[in-house]
Formats: C-alpha cells, sequence, structure tokens
C-alpha cells in the first residue's frame, strides 16, 4: 500500500499547486491530515449501517469513498464489490418476495448477462454470477430469507477486508506525512531493546 499512498499524496500535492508553494503546501497537509483522521470515522459510520441491517444507507454512503479506487487494486476491489452486494441487497430487500427476487435476477441477467463468460477469468465476475445463481435458485420465502442473512454476512467480512485495506493506506500515509515522528518511534524502539 505504500506505492498507492505515495500516489495518493502526491495526486492532492499537485492538485493544490495552483495556489501558490506555500499555500498550496498548507491545502495539501490539511486535506491528507483530514482524510488521515476522517476515513476511519467513515469506517465505522458504514460498519454500524451494515450492523443495524440498513443496507440501503450503507450502499448510498459507500459512494463517499469511490475516489480510493484510483489509487489502489485492492481498495477498487472490494468497493466493487461491496457496492455491488450492497446494492443487490438493498433492492431485494425492498421487494422481499420469491416474485421480487426473479425480477431482480431477471434485471441483473438484462444488465450483464454478455458477462456471464468472463466469470472464470475475472475474480468479481466470478463473484457477480456465484450471487446471481444462487438468487436464481430461490423458490421460497425461507429459502430467499436465509439467502439475504448468508450475503449480509459475506457483505460484513467483505467491509471487514475493505477496512483492513483502508487502514494499511491510512497507516503509510500518516508515515509518508509525518515522516519524522515514524522515525523517532522506530529509534525509540531501538534505545529500548
Amino acid at each position: 500500500m505504500e506505492k498507492s499512498a505515495k500516489s495518493f499524496k502526491a495526486f492532492y500535492e499537485a492538485s493544490f499547486m495552483s495556489a501558490g508553494h506555500d499555500l498550496s503546501r498548507k491545502l495539501a497537509d490539511e486535506f491528507i491530515n483530514d482524510f488521515i483522521y476522517y476515513t476511519p470515522i467513515k469506517l465505522e459510520v458504514l460498519q454500524s449501517y451494515l450492523n443495524v441491517g440498513q443496507i440501503d444507507t450503507f450502499y448510498n454512503s459507500l459512494g463517499d469513498l469511490k475516489y480510493l479506487i484510483e489509487f489502489s487494486d485492492n481498495l477498487s476491489r472490494y468497493w466493487y464489490l461491496l457496492r455491488g452486494y450492497s446494492g443487490a441487497l438493498a433492492k431485494l430487500k425492498a421487494n422481499q418476495n420469491v416474485k421480487g427476487s426473479k425480477k431482480l435476477y431477471g434485471y441483473y441477467f438484462e444488465k450483464y448477462g454478455d458477462r456471464r463468460s468472463i466469470r472464470h477469468e475475472h475474480w468479481f465476475e466470478r463473484k457477480r454470477w456465484e450471487f446471481l445463481d444462487e438468487l436464481n435458485a430461490i423458490f421460497s420465502d425461507d429459502d430467499l430469507e436465509i439467502f439475504v442473512l448468508k450475503y449480509q454476512r459475506v457483505l460484513a467480512e467483505n467491509m471487514e477486508i475493505y477496512v483492513s485495506f483502508v487502514m494499511a493506506f491510512i497507516n503509510d500515509l500518516k508515515k509518508l506525512q509525518h515522516p519524522s515522528s515514524s522515525s523517532s518511534v522506530a529509534a525509540n524502539k531501538k534505545l529500548s531493546q
């Protein structure tokens, strides 16, 4: 994640360059420090939506972190997975019956059916078609309830993975943002040994 953090820092430093050197440095530092401080809070809020089953609110709020997909394959991969699962589950929960599940399957098949052939070649497509194939095999409200609970759990598990990647990204960014504090921590560890 260190390369990703360097890319993020360089991008936002360059974004503020039109303001003049001293001011641009200050604005970039403020932006990056705010990102480091507020992003873990955003992640906690997202997690709270999952914990109480507000999948639609989770889905809508996840958009606030989309810009991170540009900086890391892992952040991109898991953001899209969370977005895909939460969007489908939100639609499913809005009309949670077998007829609604069949309509949802039809909607996604019409939209993505031509991508079925690449499910063995692409990680995300494999996940999409596992979800859709299981959805298509539902014929009772009890099975639908089990399906929704299963994918809420899968969504929560993937959120944990996403959070771990974002936090690693933030930790690397902290080291870049405050290199003297990172080196003093390392020096203190060596002295204590």
